[in-house]
């Protein structure tokens, strides 16, 4: 595979051996098994390996749940929990990694992420080598690591734990729009549904929180963007790091990710989607939706603090200081230390010049010109991005 993925030759590509849905909870993973259409053949031993994923887990789960359930029902957060949210691509995960190298966070890890409900116990060493073997060493879309005790973010177990999810995306691609709507704005989810929901979320973060040992939790999440209420019904305290970047990069990066995450996750066909269209229409609503969030809760500054991109890549050490001194946060000169010889081990890497049609380019002055103004970025595309047919 050449280093430019498109729709399709991720379609010609086979299917990796493991998908998130062989560690879902079982009643999750058969309602898209089975009443799923459309299924793509491409996926069938990616599919194969999920059922035996699943009739494998079926004890070990049961375990977990006698072993450690009530004392993860028990478990109370003694400091709030931190969430990190921003649209895709716009540095979330930089951000998220930095600051995870503070000792005093607790944090979800990709092989927790992934099997939610059994990340307890001995077992978990035989996953954990299952996963590692079929973990590619980077996302394939950027440069970012993937490893099992990097940091992730909360969605996929989300996803594991019930029907609703944004990874579905990904997963399911022709119902992009309804995944979308359903995880971000709820739209058409019965209240029992969305009360199911609140349940799964609450129980994941209790068991974060038990699995570290108390420490204050550091979640990444861009769906958490529009979720910002729900989260403050749950937890009135809770912290919330909002990052932003030029919506220009924003687009191209968010556009090219999507074939390499279909070949990896994708159980239908997906070479007829519209990818910047669904792009467009995504970067509107959950901007759109973060405004108005903003002003209608009106967060004290202990409990919102906005960055952007730029500035944690030109002062990583300062800009996060001054995250710490915002939030109330302790420990900053330990977790800076920490944090300072995380950034000494990263390289810079030259951006790949991304080219935007003329039309998507007139697209995003037009419909994303809002936050272009909200958050004083020039409406001309930088160097990195040329606008050409």
């Amino acid at each position: 595979m050449g280093e430019k993925w498109t729709l399709e030759s991720a379609a010609r590509e086979k299917a990796p051996g493991l998908h998130p849905f062989a560690g879902a909870r079982l009643r999750v993973f058969l309602r898209h098994a089975l009443l799923t259409p459309d299924l793509d053949p491409r996926t069938r031993y990616q599919r194969f390996i999920a059922w035996v994923g699943q009739i494998l887990r079926i004890p070990l789960v049961a375990i977990e749940k006698v072993k450690y359930g009530a004392a993860i029902r028990r478990e109370v957060l003694v400091k709030p929990p931190i969430f990190l949210i921003g649209h895709w691509r716009s540095g979330t995960t930089h951000l998220h990694n930095l600051m995870s190298r503070d000792p005093q966070f607790g944090y979800l890890k990709f092989s927790e992420t992934a099997m939610p409900m059994d990340m307890l116990g001995p077992k978990v060493r035989i996953a954990r080598r299952i996963i590692d073997r079929a973990l590619p060493k980077t996302r394939g879309y950027d440069n970012v690591k993937l490893a099992l005790d990097e940091p992730q973010e909360e969605e996929m177990a989300l996803g594991n734990l019930n029907p609703i999810g944004y990874y579905s995306i990904y997963y399911l691609p022709q119902d992009m729009d309804g995944h979308r709507d359903r995880a971000l704005f709820f739209d058409g989810v019965s209240e029992g549904a969305l009360r199911r929901f609140k349940k799964n979320y609450e129980f994941l973060i209790r068991k974060v929180s038990y699995v570290k040992g108390g420490r204050q939790l550091l979640f990444k999440n861009p769906p958490s963007t529009t979720r910002m209420e729900m989260i403050l019904e749950m937890y009135p305290d809770a912290k919330f790091i909002h990052i932003v970047r030029n919506p220009w990069p924003v687009f191209s990066s968010t556009c090219g990710k999507f074939p390499r995450l279909f070949n990896a996750f994708a159980w239908q066909p997906f070479q007829d989607v519209d990818i910047p269209g669904f792009t467009l229409e995504t970067y509107e609503r959950v901007m759109r939706r973060y405004l108005a969030d903003r002003e209608k809760l009106k967060l004290p500054a202990h409990q919102l603090v906005e960055t952007t991109y730029e500035k944690i890549t030109a002062d990583p050490l300062g800009e996060i200081g001054r995250i710490y001194d915002q939030l109330g946060l302790e420990g900053k000169e330990a977790g800076l230390r920490e944090i300072a010889e995380y950034v000494g081990t990263l390289k810079d890497y030259s951006r790949n010049v991304h080219r935007i049609a003329p039309e998507y380019a007139e697209a995003i002055r037009e419909r994303w010109g809002f936050s272009f103004e909200a958050w004083g970025y020039p409406m001309e595309p930088p160097e990195d991005i040329a606008v050409s047919s």
